[in-house]
This record gives structure tokens, C-alpha cells and sequence, in this order.
């Protein structure tokens, strides 16, 4: 191999220039690092605000379902009742089923009938 010949200038110009460059890298170094916290803090509060929309958005949706599932219920209950009153409006207009209910509920009786009550 062959012997490198070449040595470094030890003289005031070499040495400022060399001071200059270890200035320049330790700046290089702060700057950096001052952009690296600057991007993790926009990255946080960015993440923060996102994290914060998502967690609103959830607990809407929740709030969303539960107000599904009560009129749901409430549906249902209304459904029934419908099919209950429909039922009973139906029967009402059946003759038979009429006088029935008037002789059952109201006591009435045709012409010549007698009604005995017995008590149980």
C-alpha cells in the first residue's frame, strides 16, 4: 500500500476554519432537534384533536343506537296496540259478537227473557 503524504496545515486559518465547522455542526444539531420537537408537538396536538373527533363521533353513534333500540320498542308496543284495536274494531262491527257483549257486560235481554244472577 502506499503511504498517504499528505498532513494537515496546522495554522490559524485551518484552525478557525475547523472551530467555524464544529460551530456550524453543533448549530446543525440544535436546529434539527428543534424541528424534530416542533413536528412531534404538531403531531401530537394534530393526533389529540383527531383522537378527541373520534371519541365525539363514538359517543354520538351510541347515543345514536340506544335513541334506535327505544323506538324500536316503542314501535313495537304501538304495533300491538294497533293490532289489538283493529282486532276489537273489527269485532264490533260482527252482530253476534255485539250482542254478546251487551248481554254479558250490560245485563240487557230480549224481549221475554228473564236473567238470574247466581253468585259463586
Amino acid at each position: 500500500m502506499a503511504q498517504h503524504r499528505v498532513t494537515k496545515l496546522d495554522n490559524a486559518y485551518t484552525r478557525e476554519r475547523e472551530q467555524q465547522g464544529q460551530f456550524n455542526q453543533s448549530y446543525r444539531t440544535q436546529v434539527h432537534l428543534r424541528r424534530a420537537a416542533l413536528i412531534g408537538g404538531v403531531f401530537m396536538i394534530i393526533t389529540l384533536i383527531l383522537g378527541f373527533q373520534l371519541w365525539s363521533a363514538h359517543r354520538q353513534l351510541n347515543r345514536v343506537d340506544a335513541q334506535i333500540s327505544t323506538a324500536q320498542t316503542t314501535l313495537k308496543h304501538k304495533q300491538a296496540q294497533n293490532a289489538k284495536l283493529s282486532k276489537q274494531n273489527r269485532l264490533l262491527k260482527d252482530p253476534t259478537y255485539l250482542q254478546e257483549l251487551l248481554r254479558e257486560k250490560y245485563n240487557f235481554a230480549k224481549k221475554g227473557e228473564i236473567i238470574y244472577n247466581f253468585v259463586k
